[in-house]
């Protein structure tokens, strides 16, 4: 069962489906290629968006889980944490490798490393960390009207660096893999550290 972050995560992306299924609708030809990176850009800055609002969501609903009210000694320290969790949170809207592993980390005590060097098939712990760090790198590129970083996956078959319909694809299945290896992960980390069992 999925956890109410990433329910919420999958109701985002249906709609982020939309923007690379334009980039592609033959209804809409004659469109020149930058038109169509137009569809393609806001698709890979909305699965940025909702994989930040994930892990957003995620730490919140750690604390909601762990809450014990009735323990006051504990109470106090989880206030102090929790406190310091939102206010770390109001500043992550760089959601990269490192970012989020220390968000994670240093707020819910879980490292989803191990969780995300599996996330993926065909891909090592490093290319799957390359691979975050280039979506951010290219999302950045064109937030701040620079050109697309040139990698093997933003590149069309004929060589021009430019986002395609499969580029967008393999960002979404990138994302979806994430988030499932880091919502098993997490509740594994509150199973095990909590004693807590049965809440997704």
């Amino acid at each position: 069962m999925k956890s109410p972050a990433a329910l919420k995560y999958v109701s985002a992306t249906e709609h982020i489906k939309i923007l690379r299924k334009a980039g592609t609708d033959t209804r809409l030809r004659p469109m020149l290629h930058d038109e169509i990176q137009v569809f393609y850009h806001a698709a890979l800055t909305a699965y940025v968006a909702a994989w930040n609002a994930y892990i957003n969501n995620l730490v919140d609903e750690f604390y909601d889980l762990i809450s014990d009210p009735a323990n006051q000694i504990f109470d106090a320290v989880y206030t102090i944490a929790q406190q310091a969790a939102e206010n770390a949170l109001t500043r992550f809207n760089t959601p990269n490798w490192e970012n989020t592993r220390d968000i994670l980390r240093r707020y819910t005590g879980y490292d989803p490393i191990n969780d995300w060097g599996s996330s993926q098939r065909n891909m090592n712990l490093e290319q799957i960390r390359e691979r975050l760090t280039e979506i951010l790198k290219v999302r950045h590129s064109f937030a701040h009207g620079s050109d697309t970083p040139a990698y093997v996956w933003t590149q069309s078959p004929s060589g021009q660096v430019r986002l395609t319909s499969k580029a967008i694809q393999e960002t979404a299945t990138f994302f979806k893999n994430l988030v499932k290896v880091t919502d098993r992960g997490m509740k594994e980390h509150i199973e095990l550290t909590y004693g807590l069992t049965g809440f997704w």
